[in-house]
């Protein structure tokens, strides 16, 4: 440190320092401590708050990362559709939503997904899992929209092709286990009626009764279904489609009913989603022939570069009519102007709207694709009821003239439509077994066909749509996240500060010292003890801390001096708290302003006073308190007229030497030489002679310096004080704002 100046006419009595009112709780600044906190460390927040931040962002955005989300679409009809058409259409449709209910369960049913885990065993996706079959079950989504004959199976996954592999894995595994097992069940029932229906025959044929027919020498089998009596061809593997209907009418009936049914309806819906396309097509249209929003011009004519070109464009315009009015409008010079202004205003316009139509651009692109999607679904949905509505008008055709070759109900003759069972077998008697039999015969044949039928029917369940093309969703989530994860390594950075401040307490303004001490606040000086050295070139600042001395040294002189005090011990809680700068200016001031001062250094183990002063450490306290010396030998006068008194060399008989007797003998010569004594001492709560000291002088004033005294030590400082009953003290104030200061 470097000695300071002071002014030496500087002698204006300073204002006293608000002492706070007996009884009035002084507030604790609890926020405007966390604003100085933060700014005391702002670089050390950017820095920290930046790394924590970054590791933070990127953890957030690989672990909130948006997934890739492929569906795939199966189309369950509501009615089954079969050649035969057994089926009540009524019955058909009460039993759906159940029938809906059992293929959520199927899809991710545990063999439906072993099936397709073998389809997708390589995928990085599914090698990551432990249990393949619980993440498949908890990652894909089956939904059904009400109303619909649509099964929608989502996942969504980190990998994009991944994604469109299991959904078409789980597809084709569903169709396969489910939909075709259901087939192969159907043709292994036909079996069973087959061999069902062979041994009715073999029956049959054993109780076949031989009786002579008119005409005829032979017998006559039982039955009425394998010879000419029963008018019936041999048994076939499938009967011919009219004698199905022969058989039994009521299939031709439904078959009718059902196909009127379609043709009445399919026309209703396909017109519906032709209104439907309509207005998509409206959507695009407007969508690709909209005005450009007035917020859109707005944004675009805030772009600097568009701001750029107008503003060059409007200088050309002045440009161009400021020389107009002062010259011939038709001179080459203004014609040069004008054609540069239209040049730059066309420019402008270029850039203006060439900005508009890519920012829309974007937009109605990404609204068209959407219109332009289901546009291209409702068109495949109605090529599809169309093709329906065809198939339906030809089977209906066809059975309806099917319906007219039908012979009527009452014909006797036809040998395929028997009333009774003695029409068909007049010779056996009607109590007989064989005509249960023989029932029993007739309905497995009608059965065999019939289930032939339905298995050559169309499936219930088909595949409308396989895996779509992968796409990111709810990015926003992932965007956010990264965001406050960023925005939480600032403020945990800054937590962690404000609790270390927090912990520490140390001085942070004048209020946190005025708040701390219950004793008056006597100096405030604006300079930080280790800033001096740069400080001290700064002429205002160096002004600042002469005034700010010379206002200590005002209020010392008045309030103490003029009642007769002689020693001012400066003391600190603990070292390197400024007691030593504030003692050599106050010391230095007083000299100044008339008083014959002696400035003691009796920081005897750290004396620091000599450096101040720039003068070596001779003998000094030490040597008069082992007696090797006198007071005339050790004193050195300095240029500023003050009387310096080192510490000199400390040694274990300085410490006995320092209490007692030769301690009060010491002070008590210095008073009698000097008018004014200011004595540097250690530190009052860790060294023992501090005390000592302090009990011998009329003044204590204890030094608090910003950021580096703790506001708990300098209360316990100020207390102990107190509690020698000394006659004045006070507080000093070491590295104050310049606001502060001129209190």
């Amino acid at each position: 440190m470097i000695e300071p100046t002071f002014a030496p006419n500087a002698t204006t009595p300073a204002a006293l320092p608000e002492v706070p009112r007996p009884g009035e709780k002084p507030d604790d600044g609890t926020g405007m401590r966390v604003l100085i906190s933060l700014r005391l460390h702002w670089l050390m927040i950017a820095f920290c708050g930046t790394l924590l931040g970054g590791a933070g962002a990127l953890a957030a955005w690989g672990l909130l990362a948006s997934k890739y989300e492929s569906y795939g679409m199966l189309q369950v009809s509501s009615v089954p559709t079969t050649l035969a058409n057994q089926n009540n259409p009524q019955q058909a449709r009460t039993d759906f939503l159940t029938y809906l209910k059992t293929l959520f369960m199927l899809v991710k049913s545990e063999f439906v997904l072993n099936a397709a885990l073998r389809d997708m065993k390589d995928l990085p996706t599914i090698k990551s899992q432990k249990n393949p079959i619980k993440y498949l079950d908890e990652e894909l989504v089956v939904v059904w929209m009400e109303g619909s004959e649509v099964i929608r199976i989502t996942f969504r996954g980190h990998e994009p092709e991944d994604a469109k592999r299991i959904v078409d894995a789980v597809q084709k595994a569903f169709i396969e286990q489910v939909v075709e097992r259901k087939a192969h069940e159907m043709r292994d029932f036909i079996v069973k009626v087959e061999e069902a229906q062979i041994k009715i025959k073999r029956i049959l044929d054993a109780k076949t009764v031989k009786a002579p027919v008119p005409g005829a020498g032979g017998a006559v089998p039982v039955g009425g279904v394998a010879g000419p009596v029963a008018g019936l061809p041999p048994v076939p593997g499938m009967l011919p489609q009219d004698v199905i209907n022969r058989l039994n009418p009521s299939i031709l009936v439904n078959e009718i009913v059902a196909r009127r049914r379609d043709v009445e309806q399919l026309p209703l819906t396909i017109n519906d989603y032709k209104r439907r396309q309509e207005k998509l097509k409206e959507n695009l249209e407007f969508i690709k022939n909209a005005p450009v929003p007035k917020i859109t011009e707005d944004m675009i004519d805030k772009d600097q570069e568009v701001i750029v070109a107008k503003l060059r464009s409007i200088q050309s315009h002045r440009e161009w009519k400021s020389r107009e009015s002062n010259s011939d409008p038709n001179s080459p010079a203004v014609l040069e102007l004008k054609y540069a202004y239209e040049a730059d205003k066309k420019r402008w316009e270029e850039i203006r709207a060439g900005k508009i139509k890519t920012f829309e651009g974007v937009w109605r692109l990404e609204e068209a694709k959407k219109v332009a999607a289901e546009l291209e679904e409702i068109i495949r949905t109605i090529q599809r009821y169309q093709e329906q509505l065809t198939t339906a008008k030809e089977a209906l055709a066809r059975a309806e003239k099917q319906l007219m070759e039908l012979p009527p109900p009452a014909d006797k003759g036809n040998p395929l439509l028997p009333t009774k069972f003695e029409d068909k077998h007049p010779h056996l008697t009607e109590d007989s077994d064989i005509q249960t039999i023989d029932g029993v015969y007739h309905r497995l044949i009608l059965q065999q066909q019939l289930l032939k039928l339905e298995v050559e029917s169309p499936p219930r369940v088909t595949v409308l749509q396989p895996g779509s093309a992968p796409m990111q969703k709810n990015t926003k989530k992932q965007v956010l996240g990264t965001a406050f994860a960023g925005l939480m390594g600032f403020v945990l950075v800054a937590l962690g500060v404000i609790g270390f401040e927090t912990a520490s307490r140390r001085v942070s303004s004048l209020a946190d010292v005025k708040s701390a001490v219950p004793v008056p606040v006597v100096g405030v000086i604006p300079c930080v003890p280790n800033a001096t050295r740069g400080g001290g070139r700064d002429p205002v600042k160096r002004a600042a801390t002469n005034e700010a001395i010379d206002k200590l040294r005002a209020y010392v002189s008045q309030t103490w001096l003029s009642r007769g005090a002689t020693t001012i011990a400066i003391t600190s809680p603990i070292a390197d708290e400024g007691k030593a700068f504030a003692a050599f200016g106050l010391a230095s001031s007083l000299a100044q302003a008339g008083y014959k001062t002696l400035l003691v250094d009796f920081d005897l183990r750290e004396p620091a006073l000599h450096a101040h002063a720039g003068v070596p450490n001779l003998a000094g306290v030490c040597e008069l308190l082992r007696a090797e010396t006198d007071m005339r030998s050790a004193v050195q006068f300095l240029p500023s007229g003050l009387h310096l008194l080192p510490a000199g060399k400390w040694s274990d008989e300085t410490r006995q030497a320092a209490t007692g007797e030769k301690l009060e003998t010491v002070i008590a010569k210095m008073k009698e030489l000097y008018d004014c004594v200011v004595i540097h001492g250690h530190a009052i709560l860790t060294v023992a002679e501090s005390v000592e000291v302090a009990r011998r002088c009329e003044v204590v004033l204890v030094c608090a310096r910003y950021r580096e005294t703790a506001t708990p030590l300098l209360k316990r400082a100020a207390e102990r004080v107190a509690t020698m009953e000394i006659p004045y003290s006070g507080v000093v104030y070491i590295g104050a704002t310049d606001s502060e200061a001129m209190c």
